[in-house]
């Protein structure tokens, strides 16, 4: 007896035998996708532990006192903390390498991607990564613009230069130097971009250095009288005493104006030009929310900082919601030995000639720093040739890593 099939189910079972054996390798491929991808997961995970261990092992190897053992321990500890709860690799081990010659603590980090479809495609790949930090207490950190969000956060224009020998000049957002104006440094670095001469030739992709001040206490006592201008011109000479100094005060002409030690919070603006002149050994001058100093013309400038006390080392500083622009404009400013803190505003140098070049030490955090025309903003940093204190977080001892992989 003989069956006949049907034309019509013969060629049905023939289309889901294909689909069948078309699926097959499409659906391995999927699989291979899949776990491609988290290996590739797995390993970020595993290198963002180890970049974190570096980083670590790095801020701590600026301290004198911490020794091998204690450095090893810290990176181990960092990294392992940022791979616990992955569950799609293998208990990693860390490997610690330190160079303290070259400033460097490397980890690496060993460990087995595990499949998720038990072998089917991967059988526990081997990871292995490695991060490199390096801490910059063997470069000072003398120049540090601050704000991220700034489209050009550093403007060296027209003939202008930065010129800081054997220091750290970081941005945390982009540098541009344009027409014939330059930077020179120990070490240039930018979080997003440089453009334009700099010397040495800038680092990209820096790590953000955050404000090493955020929680100075700048508060000022409050004024007693109303605000008024007072005026200094001809050739007088007057000696203002620590305290709060409540007027807009314009020093003009022929005139000096000598800051007694101390510290010294301007509640109005702080004006010179003229041949006016500036003087002041151990002071900071702590300027209100919308209040800044502008040196102006012929104006004859020198400053030293405070030697001791909670702002021992401050030269110049305000508070985050000053947005005023700070100037300076005068070819006489000579000497601004100590730490300038601006955090929310902007430094705008447009002198001809040098600044702050009979300095000892400077040091220059703000929001943003513009140069233009063709000032020379000198940057030294003779820390031992000077009895002012450099604050901690900046200067040489300011330990700041950074990723050198």
């Amino acid at each position: 007896m003989f069956y006949r099939f049907s034309d019509k189910k013969y060629r049905r079972g023939n289309v889901t035998l294909i689909t069948a054996l078309a699926l097959a390798p499409l659906s391995y491929a999927v699989l291979c996708g899949v776990e491609i991808a988290g290996i590739a997961q797995s390993k970020a995970n595993l290198q963002a532990a180890v970049d974190a261990g570096a980083l670590a092992g790095a801020g701590e190897l600026s301290v004198s006192t911490r020794g091998d053992a204690g450095i090893t321990s810290t990176a181990i500890t960092l990294a392992t903390n940022a791979v616990s709860g992955l569950a799609d690799i293998t208990q990693p081990s860390f490997e610690v390498a330190i160079d303290r010659n070259g400033g460097t603590v490397s980890v690496t980090a060993r460990a087995h991607f595990q499949s998720m479809f038990s072998g089917l495609v991967t059988d526990k790949t081997p990871l292995v990564v490695t991060s490199t930090a390096e801490t910059l207490s063997k470069t000072p950190l003398c120049v540090l613009q601050i704000d991220q969000a700034a489209t050009v956060g550093a403007k060296v224009m027209d003939r202008a230069i930065i010129r800081a020998p054997g220091c750290l000049v970081q941005s945390n957002s982009t540098i541009e130097v344009t027409n014939l104006g330059r930077i020179e440094a120990g070490s240039v670095q930018a979080v997003n971009g440089a453009t334009g001469i700099i010397s040495p030739a800038a680092s990209i992709g820096a790590l953000p250095i955050q404000d090493p001040f955020v929680d100075l206490d700048l508060t000022s006592p409050n004024c007693t009288t109303a605000l008024e201008n007072v005026v200094y011109s001809g050739w007088v000479s007057v000696s203002l005493p620590p305290g709060t100094h409540c007027d807009n005060l314009r020093v003009t002409g022929n005139a000096t104006l000598i800051l007694e030690p101390g510290e010294h919070y301007f509640k109005g603006q702080l004006e010179f030009n003229g041949n006016s002149k500036l003087r002041g050994d151990d002071v900071v001058l702590i300027f209100d929310p919308d209040r800044a100093f502008s040196f102006d013309q012929r104006a004859d400038i020198e400053l030293t900082a405070r030697k001791s006390g909670p702002l021992a080392g401050f030269l110049i500083a305000t508070g985050r919601n000053n947005t005023k622009r700070f100037t300076i404009s005068s070819s006489q400013v000579r000497e601004l030995l100590g730490t300038i803190y601006i955090p929310g505003s902007e430094l705008y140098v447009s002198s001809s000639g040098n600044v702050a070049q009979d300095s000892a030490w400077s040091v220059i955090v703000a929001k943003s720093l513009t140069l233009a025309n063709n000032p020379v903003l000198v940057i030294n940093k003779n820390y031992a040739g000077s009895n002012v204190p450099v604050p901690e977080g900046v200067g040489p001892s300011s330990g700041v890593p950074r990723l050198a992989r």
